[in-house]
């Protein structure tokens, strides 16, 4: 019974994944959102989930993506230190900071950064071989990235396309809470790096857009956690991000006062340091 009753909620937990994808796809894509839109119209949700999460960790790209158009410089000491990786023993910690990890990789390879993209490739992959994530897409990964270093766009699509393998895998073997930990230190970590450059900004409007456009993705990501919340790891993570949810739930059309800005900044920033330190 408890097997079946996990292979349901892991389905959930897929749906509501594409389900994130979707909601990020629709905040920052404009009319390409409305033809994206069209196109999953007819199709089932099993369908959308394969198609739109092609990106498995959607927040930390798309957000990354939004900062890059929006003329954001890439700043190497917003991420997490390559050598912390050796700090994290817990499940729980090195599950939060493998989402930490392919944020900052995805920062990296956004921005074309080609040491740092290697040098974040090599800690993420740490981190999945300790989390024992064992794809056949994985254990090849290194060489891929390596052979299309100078290849944006195929760069960007092996990454994805190793964490939607990572989260298929981690899903299909009923470890969801492991799963859930990973997209809230990618979200986390993609929201940390926002503020951080918003602080520095002398023209942040467009950075306060971007943030205000989280509150979606956190009432979504504690949609996912929802059927989770008995279990301790779960129920730590949302009691952690309440406060921060708490200042989101008053966030109004898209728009971030000064205030909350203010406040969202210090609590990332607090969460944020609990999960790397």
């Amino acid at each position: 019974m408890k097997t079946a009753i996990n292979k349901s909620l892991s389905h959930k937990l897929m749906i509501a994944f594409a389900s994130i994808a979707i909601v990020f796809a629709l905040n920052s894509c404009g009319g390409a959102a409305k033809q994206a839109e069209t196109e999953t119209t007819d199709t089932t949700k099993e369908e959308a989930f394969k198609d739109i999460t092609k990106y498995p960790i959607p927040t930390a790209f798309e957000v990354i993506k939004m900062l890059d158009k929006a003329g954001a410089s890439y700043i190497l000491s917003l991420n997490n230190p390559v050598e912390n990786v050796d700090k994290y023993f817990t499940e729980k910690s090195k599950a939060l900071n493998l989402g930490v990890y392919g944020a900052d990789l995805s920062y990296a390879s956004t921005y074309q950064m080609k040491q740092e993209t290697m040098n974040y490739l090599n800690v993420s992959k740490k981190l999945i071989d300790d989390l024992q994530i064992s794809t056949a897409f994985n254990k090849d990964l290194a060489n891929r990235v390596e052979e299309n270093i100078d290849n944006k766009d195929e760069l960007i699509k092996i990454i994805t396309d190793s964490f939607y393998d990572t989260y298929e895998f981690l899903l299909n073997e009923e470890k969801d809470n492991v799963s859930l930990l990973v997209m809230c230190g990618s979200w986390i970590e993609g929201l940390y790096i926002t503020t951080q450059i918003a602080v520095t900004s002398q023209n942040n409007t467009d950075f306060m857009t971007i943030i205000a456009n989280q509150k979606e993705p956190l009432t979504k990501l504690y949609e996912l956690m929802q059927p989770f919340a008995e279990e301790d790891v779960i129920a730590e993570m949302m009691e952690t991000l309440n406060p921060l949810k708490t200042i989101f739930d008053d966030v109004k059309d898209e728009v971030v006062t000064q205030k909350q800005f203010e406040d969202i900044e210090g609590e990332v920033s607090r969460i944020r340091t609990g999960i790397v330190d």
